[in-house]
């Protein structure tokens, strides 16, 4: 049990699904005939006041919008907001990323290197205020002990000139300080969610490396310590068939969402079926707060599933935007709801 109630906020997160878009409704907004039929069927919904400023901005930013909302809202009654952090801290490291290989590009003779248009708003330092810091290299403010770790991205880039390195470095930090974040908040089935969404991560870099003819030793130093499964049983998955790995794997829970490895070769193909599998898999493993009231999991579980409903969202107006073929865009869709 929490150590303070979550009935309230539960209780409130409730009365919350009542505004997400269901798979039905989603279907319907598919079919529109064009993108303005699409955007004036949202009008019922809670992006409505986002989308009216979408001529502006963009449907991208407005679905950011109202993402970035339901945080904020959530923020007002959670009793631990660490737990929302916990779900922030991704987009924080991602902006990281966006920032840096910025600065190597116009430090290295680029002037157009930079694209802050790549920056999302959904992380827990104002995307702003980051820039700014790593700009100024003023690094003593931010969190997760970035302060830390930046200077050595900055070393390992003077050194080798290598964006992948840099990147690596920043996925191991990221899900270093998750695990630790998670641990500090002593809710047993938050740390054991982090460990999941290690494990998905490096799945979904196996799947990348094997299609990149990565062998298990090259391959090693991409996966990340802390999940269930070893970084050395991750690697060993690269010199095994794709279509043996869920069955390699079935000890595991994780190893169930690999089935679809079963009936594909492509792992071009396969990596967005995989990657949408793996992200099934991360909400499903927090289903059972369902049946509590008091459950601090549920608020976890409210942010992925609003996280997914934004990508399917995604997908539909592309599709209808662009002509995309209806039947390839379903399937890209996530099942959440």
């Amino acid at each position: 049990m929490p150590a303070v109630s979550y009935v309230y906020a539960v209780a409130r997160l409730r009365g919350m699904e009542n505004r997400l878009l269901d798979a039905s409704f989603l279907s319907r907004l598919m079919e529109s005939p064009t993108l303005d039929d699409a955007l004036k069927a949202l009008a019922e919904t809670s992006y409505a006041q986002w989308f009216g400023k979408a001529a502006e901005t963009g449907f991208d930013r407005a679905i950011d919008d109202e993402m970035l909302a339901t945080c904020r809202e959530l923020g007002q009654f959670v009793p631990d907001t660490g737990l929302i952090t916990l779900f922030r801290m991704p987009y924080d490291y991602h902006n990281v990323k966006v920032i840096l290989k910025s600065l190597f590009k116009v430090r290295g003779g680029d002037p157009e290197g930079r694209r802050h248009e790549l920056l999302s708003p959904l992380g827990s330092v104002d995307p702003e205020e980051l820039t700014a810091a790593l700009e100024a290299e003023e690094y003593a403010h931010l969190p997760y002990g970035l302060g830390y770790l930046i200077p050595q991205c900055w070393l390992h880039w003077d050194q080798t000139k290598d964006a992948q390195g840099v990147e690596l470095l920043l996925d191991h930090h990221l899900f270093a300080s998750m695990l630790a974040l998670a641990e500090s908040l002593k809710l047993p089935e938050i740390v054991a969610w982090v460990r999941h969404k290690i494990d998905a991560e490096n799945l979904r870099s196996a799947v990348r490396l094997q299609r990149m003819g990565v062998d298990a030793a090259g391959g090693l130093s991409f996966f990340h310590p802390g999940g269930n499964i070893r970084p050395e049983d991750a690697a060993r998955l690269l010199g095994e068939p794709p279509e043996t790995w869920g069955k390699l794997l079935s000890h595991t829970d994780i190893g169930a969402a690999l089935d679809i490895l079963q009936e594909r070769t492509d792992l071009r193909a396969t990596l967005s079926d995989v990657s949408r599998a793996l992200d099934e898999y991360l909400i499903r493993v927090l289903e059972r707060a369902r049946f509590s009231m008091d459950d601090p999991a549920n608020v976890l579980l409210y942010l992925l599933t609003k996280e997914a409903e934004a990508r399917n969202l995604r997908i539909v107006l592309v599709c209808v935007a662009s002509g995309l073929n209806r039947e390839f865009a379903r399937r890209l869709l996530s099942h959440v709801r």
